[in-house]
C-alpha cells in the first residue's frame, strides 16, 4: 500500500469498514500510479462518503460493510437522491463517472461479477451550454474594482492566457519564463502539458507583484498554514466579492474569464487549431463545444454570406 495515498486520504474514509478502506486505498494507489492528479483522487474520496450519505438506511449499513455488495438500484437510487437535492445533470453524470471507475476496479480485480452502473440506465442528458462570456462592459466594471495587485494578477491569467482555476492555484514561479513571455503548464487537465503566452498587462501586473512579494514555490501561497497555495473556493470567494463590489447582478464564475478568453481569440481571427492548443484540449471537438464563435465574427460571417445570396439572386433575376 502506498504509504503518501494512505496517510493523505486514510482520514477522510473511516466511515467505511476496514476492508473497504482498503479497497478505497488500492484505488487510490492505482489512478496515483496512472498519473491521475490529485484533484481527480480527491473527488473519488468525496464521492464515495456521498453514496453512502444519500442512500437508505438500511443499504446505508450494508455498503459501509461492503461496497461490492453495491447493486444497479443503488445507483439509481443516488441519482434519485442527487437530483432531489438540485445538482445539476452535469455533476451527477461526474459523480457517476467516478464511481463507475472504482467498480470497475473492483471488477477488474475479481471483487465483483459485474458492474453497478449501467450506461444506459444511469447517464443523464445534459443539455447543450453555449459558453458565458462576460461582455466588455461588466468585463470592464469588474476590473475596475480589483484594487488588490495580487487579485488582479489571478484574474488577468484566466482572461489573458486562459488558464483554469485549479492551474492558477498551483502555479510556480519556475513555471515562468519572462524572457519568452510564456508560462509553462504541466499536466493540466487530461494530462495534457501546454505553453501559453504573457499579454503586456499580466506582464505589468506580474512584475509589480514580483517586486512586492516574498520569493516561494508558489505565485499565490495560501495565507492558511495547512495549505500550500491558494484554492478555488477562495478564488470564487474573491470573485464574488468583486462583482458585488462593481454592482454586477448577474453572475459570473471565475471560469467565465476563461471563456471570455476563447472568445475575444475566435473573434480576433485566431483558428480553433491554436486556441485547441492554448486551451489545452485533448481534441478540437472539446474546443467547438467549449468556444463557440459570438457576437462579432458570428454576426460578419452572416452578413457576409447572406450578402453574397443576395447578390447571387439579383445576377441571376436578371438574367
Amino acid at each position: 500500500m502506498d504509504c503518501p495515498i494512505t496517510a493523505k486520504y486514510q482520514p477522510a474514509l473511516t466511515c467505511f469498514s476496514t476492508p473497504n478502506q482498503h479497497r478505497i486505498l488500492q484505488y487510490l494507489a492505482a489512478l496515483a500510479a496512472r498519473q491521475y492528479t490529485s484533484l481527480t483522487l480527491n473527488a473519488v474520496v468525496r464521492a464515495l462518503p456521498t453514496l453512502l450519505r444519500l442512500l437508505p438506511r438500511k443499504r446505508q449499513v450494508v455498503l459501509t460493510e461492503d461496497l461490492t455488495q453495491t447493486t444497479a438500484q443503488d445507483i439509481s437510487a443516488f441519482i434519485t437522491a442527487m437530483q432531489a437535492s438540485g445538482l445539476a445533470p452535469s455533476t451527477m453524470n461526474t459523480k457517476v463517472s467516478l464511481l463507475a471507475g472504482f467498480f470497475e476496479y473492483l471488477r477488474e480485480e475479481g471483487q465483483m461479477t459485474q458492474q453497478p452502473v449501467l450506461r444506459r440506465r444511469h447517464r443523464l442528458l445534459t443539455p447543450t451550454v453555449l459558453p458565458k462570456p462576460i461582455p466588455d462592459a461588466d468585463l470592464a466594471g469588474f476590473f475596475q474594482v480589483v484594487d488588490s495587485v495580487r487579485d488582479r494578477l489571478i484574474f488577468l491569467f484566466m482572461l489573458r492566457c486562459g488558464l483554469r482555476v485549479s492551474e492558477v492555484c498551483a502555479l510556480t514561479w519556475d513555471a515562468i519564463d519572462l524572457d519568452a513571455d510564456t508560462v509553462r503548464i504541466n499536466r493540466g487537465k487530461g494530462q495534457v502539458d501546454r505553453i501559453v503566452y504573457l499579454s503586456p498587462d499580466v506582464k505589468r501586473t506580474l512584475a509589480v507583484w514580483q517586486a512586492h512579494h516574498t520569493p516561494g514555490v508558489y505565485l499565490f501561497p495560501s495565507p492558511k498554514r495547512h495549505r500550500a497555495h491558494l484554492f478555488r473556493s477562495q478564488i470564487n470567494v474573491l470573485m464574488d466579492q468583486y462583482l458585488a463590489a462593481a454592482g454586477l447582478t448577474r453572475h459570473y464564475s471565475p471560469h467565465c474569464l476563461r471563456h471570455t478568453f476563447a472568445t475575444h481569440l475566435l473573434n480576433a481571427g485566431v483558428s480553433l487549431e491554436v486556441l485547441k492548443e492554448l486551451m489545452g484540449h485533448h481534441s478540437i471537438s472539446l474546443t467547438l463545444r467549449y468556444a463557440q464563435l459570438y457576437d462579432d465574427t458570428k454576426k460578419h460571417q452572416y452578413e457576409t454570406a447572406m450578402a453574397n445570396i443576395a447578390q447571387r439572386q439579383a445576377i441571376r433575376r436578371r438574367s
